[in-house]
């Protein structure tokens, strides 16, 4: 499962791609964006049933998991000891907020280093909208940057100009173009194909699924 589809990209850009642009964004395009994504939420969302995470004890009383939700806890070994869920037991999980807290106002250990492993079920079955559509936004925008780039250049193969000095090169980067009233501007294709993958207003519509851990 990918955080969005060529499907969705055409839905945000109301363009219909032919076949092999549609590889394309599925091969090159999403996993960029995806990458991208993953890296500023600090977890893949995608459903993941068999996550395991080893801590360090350090005597605090909240484990903080790296994915949300957490559907389900499938163990928790604390100094080799197996532990039990529930209020009367060993510890209670907070699945939405994603975190682990031990019973009794107790502490987790720190007799030893890496002393924890916790054994979990966590992300999301079916992906949130607002993180589906942001990754299509921004694939989009990348692709049709890319292909504004790619419009303005000749039929073959592109050459340039320090494999053969005797002629021009033949890549193309107009940013202004004037034919009789008829006057264009492209922009920066380049920069803007080649920048940041999400914009402001990406990271903001991702913000309130993001992981911000303090230890």
């Amino acid at each position: 499962m990918a955080l969005c589809t060529s499907a969705d990209v055409e839905s945000i850009v109301q363009i219909n791609y032919n076949t092999a642009l549609q590889t394309d964004i599925t091969n090159t395009f999403i996993p960029y964006v995806e990458s991208a994504i993953k890296r500023f939420l600090g977890y893949d969302p995608e459903l993941n049933t068999s996550i395991v995470e080893t801590f360090d004890g350090k005597e605090r009383t909240h484990l903080f998991l790296k994915v949300t939700p957490v559907n389900s806890v499938a163990s928790i070994v604390e100094d080799g000891f197996t532990l039990t869920e529930g209020n009367e037991n060993d510890y209670v999980v907070f699945k939405e907020e994603g975190y682990i807290v031990k019973t009794g106002h107790s502490r987790w250990s720190d007799a030893k280093y890496q002393n924890v492993v916790v054994t979990y079920s966590g992300g999301f079955a079916t992906i949130p909208d607002v993180i589906r559509f942001t990754c299509a936004r921004a694939a989009g925008r990348i692709l049709n940057n890319t292909l504004q780039l790619s419009s303005l250049q000749p039929k073959e193969n592109i050459d340039s100009h320090k494999s053969d000095t005797s002629n021009d090169g033949n890549f193309y980067a107009v940013n202004s173009e004037s034919v009789g009233d008829l006057s264009l501007t492209y922009g920066d294709p380049i920069g803007s194909t080649f920048g940041p993958a999400l914009t402001a207003f990406d990271i903001t519509a991702l913000m309130p699924y993001k992981r911000i851990f303090f230890d």
